[in-house]
């Protein structure tokens, strides 16, 4: 609580959680994978349904939308 107004905050994310951000019809949505493979897997997928992927955020890292593409150009 900060000057008297009570702020929510985002749960904290698992230390091994990789979250990817993505726009899916104009919507922001973030999707949960237990591993970076995993969620850059789900990023290929996304990305080949034609949605825009922004980031994948990790416990240490975050891959920038650029990472992503070079990713899964070479997987």
């Amino acid at each position: 609580m900060k000057n008297g107004i009570s702020f929510m905050s985002r749960p904290r994310q698992a230390m091994s959680e990789w979250v990817l951000h993505c726009e899916i019809n104009k919507r922001h949505f973030r999707r949960s994978q237990p591993t970076r493979v995993a969620a850059l897997k789900d990023a290929c997928s996304q990305l080949l349904q034609g949605h825009a992927v922004n980031r994948i955020v990790g416990p240490n890292k975050t891959i920038t939308a650029e990472g992503v593409r070079d990713w899964c150009a070479k997987h």
